[in-house]
């Protein structure tokens, strides 16, 4: 790993604070490491070293809020569902004005599951985080540990299921005594060119 040295720290906190104040969201890491001519990920690291050292008011919070989201490593499976951990790979301003206010975070599609809603490998999923939805919403699940990203259906009786948007993909039925979360709602998708 490579050292911070406290110099940059304090000029990335004060840097952050002055943005803050101006802007009233903090800035991104880009925006971190083009202000310092730092690389993006040192950026990030700065940032986090930042928030340890407690240099930034205790109610900021890091995980970004309103016009900014969070812009995942991970791929979320358009397929069988799997384990996923979430890894930040940056931090991006997404408009208000596109993209609506709220907690968001992109993730990367991967699988054909979600086809037929227009959705292939490699588009670009701006989720809405939250831990409702409706039926005929495409929801990022949590099921038994594994992320599966679905299209939230009911069944006659009002239990859940979800649904791919794939004919060669069956539905998956929630079970009693499974672990099933809602993680979010898909609110846009940017394709792969």
């Amino acid at each position: 790993m490579q050292r911070k040295d406290q110099e940059t720290i304090d000029r990335v906190a004060e840097y952050c604070r002055q943005y803050l104040d101006k802007k009233g969201v903090l800035p991104s890491t880009r925006h971190i490491a083009t202000a310092m001519n730092l690389s993006k990920s040192s950026g990030h690291r700065y940032l986090v070293a930042v928030k340890e050292q407690g240099l930034l008011r205790p109610e900021t919070d890091i995980s970004w809020k309103g016009d900014r989201a969070e812009k995942l490593i991970n791929d979320v499976p358009c397929g069988a569902p799997t384990y996923q951990e979430a890894n930040i790979e940056e931090y991006v301003f997404l408009p208000d004005s596109l993209f609506g206010r709220g907690h968001k975070y992109i993730l990367t599609a991967k699988g054909d599951s979600m086809i037929g809603a227009g959705i292939e490998e490699g588009d670009q999923l701006i989720v809405r985080k939250q831990v409702t939805a409706n039926d005929g919403d495409i929801v990022v699940a949590l099921l038994n540990t594994e992320n599966t990203l679905k299209r939230l259906r009911h069944d006659a009786d009002g239990h859940p299921y979800l649904h791919a948007e794939n004919p060669v993909y069956p539905d998956i039925q929630i079970r009693e005594g499974d672990s099933f979360y809602i993680q979010g709602v898909l609110t846009y998708v940017i394709k792969a060119v």
